[in-house]
């Protein structure tokens, strides 16, 4: 299935046969320090929250959204990975905290590949 919506990776992840965790990181996009006046700035994303859904506690990205205000943090960029259970059962905390840190690392290093981005709008982003 190719996913071009947040409804899309919704509809994918319910899908998929032993259940999914979603693994969600909110960043803000800082400019990089060393682009050259003039130049087409480049920015790095920094994550600023995290959290982890299990795909029936998601609905829209709107309700996603408005979540993520009351918390009261800015964002720019969400970004999504999903962590697989097994035999039936829903990764446990301890694994589920480690996948989140992960994740937030591969964030910081540029590594986003297994991501899927979405703006503030809902928009899935592209990122090279």
């Amino acid at each position: 299935m190719q996913i071009n919506s947040f409804e899309d990776l919704i509809m994918a992840a319910a899908m998929q046969t032993q259940p999914q965790r979603l693994l969600i990181a909110f960043a803000v996009a800082e400019a990089e320090p060393d682009s050259e006046p003039g130049a087409a700035g480049r920015t790095t994303l920094v994550p600023v929250m995290c959290v982890d859904k299990q795909v029936g506690e998601l609905d829209t990205y709107a309700n996603l959204v408005e979540e993520a205000q009351a918390m009261g943090q800015h964002w720019d960029v969400m970004l999504i990975s999903t962590l697989s259970g097994q035999n039936g059962v829903l990764p446990d905390p301890q694994r589920t905290d480690a996948a989140l840190n992960q994740m937030l690392g591969h964030i910081q290093q540029g590594q986003m590949d297994r991501m899927l981005a979405f703006d503030r709008s809902g928009d899935m982003l592209r990122y090279h």
